[in-house]
């Protein structure tokens, strides 16, 4: 399974892999916020944890939850915002209620956990496999560096390649609203077998 030039029905496969695993994960945080939250269409990078960490992460600080995951597939995912865009979610989870710092990351781990568990849960569905989150870990900093780090982890090394699902969702509801990412990293060689599995 060659996925450092894949296919563009390789491509396909993944983004939708991704549309179902976000979608289900938007629902469960629309539920967390009473309100609705809207994704974009996912895209694909495959390269090094390095090179994609720069990419996606810059050099703006951001608020990212990592976490781990259990089973047939080695990768991990995050949900990345800004501070700011942090910050307010925050209070939305929280319903406006006065918190302390460690109440107020909480409420973000909690939700990315439900999120991403709801994320697995439908890959879990569509490929037969039981496929679980590991404790959620908020890491703040430099884009890059926050995602660097958290990729080194999934995948053993920064200089490995990995391929990565982006998803943009908006939280219409919060004021102002909220946007953010939500990322599916797989190791390439996970990815090769996640599309083994359908057939690819």
């Amino acid at each position: 399974m060659n996925l450092l030039l894949p296919s563009d029905t390789q491509l396909d496969a993944l983004r939708e892999v991704a549309n179902i695993g976000c979608g289900h994960a938007a629902n469960a945080l629309s539920r967390l916020v009473r309100g609705q939250v809207d994704l974009s269409v996912p895209r694909v990078l495959v390269s090094s944890a390095a090179e994609v960490a720069l990419r996606l992460g810059g050099h703006s600080p951001v608020a990212a939850v990592h976490l781990g995951m259990t089973g047939e597939l080695q990768g991990a995912q995050m949900l990345v915002l800004t501070p700011r865009d942090g910050a307010v979610l925050e209070t939305v989870l929280l319903g406006g209620q006065p918190a302390s710092p460690l109440e107020r990351d909480s409420a973000l781990e909690e939700a990315a956990n439900i999120a991403a568990s709801a994320c697995l849960s439908a890959i879990g569905r569509l490929t037969r496999w039981r496929l679980l989150p590991t404790v959620p870990t908020l890491r703040r900093g430099p884009g890059q560096d926050v995602l660097r780090d958290a990729m080194g982890d999934a995948v053993h090394g920064g200089a490995r390649r990995v391929v990565v699902t982006e998803t943009h969702f908006t939280v219409a509801c919060a004021t102002p609203p909220v946007s953010g990412q939500m990322l599916l990293i797989l190791e390439r060689e996970s990815a090769g077998v996640l599309l083994a599995r359908l057939g690819l």
